[in-house]
């Protein structure tokens, strides 16, 4: 992560660029609509804890 760059900034792209990658999977056949939700559900709840603050 550049230091420069602020939460709200590398969380826009990080979910620019897991868009884009399940954009291509689902392009390819690799994923279906179905396993791109189920896989986006998973991931915002890592994104989610990995981002909490810790106390």
């Amino acid at each position: 992560m550049d230091a420069g760059w602020s939460r709200s900034e590398w969380a826009t792209h990080f979910s620019r660029t897991v868009a884009e990658e399940i954009r291509l999977g689902i392009r390819s056949g690799v994923l279906t609509w179905a396993e791109a939700d189920e896989l986006l559900a998973r991931l915002r709840v890592v994104v989610d804890q990995a981002l909490e603050p810790i106390a």
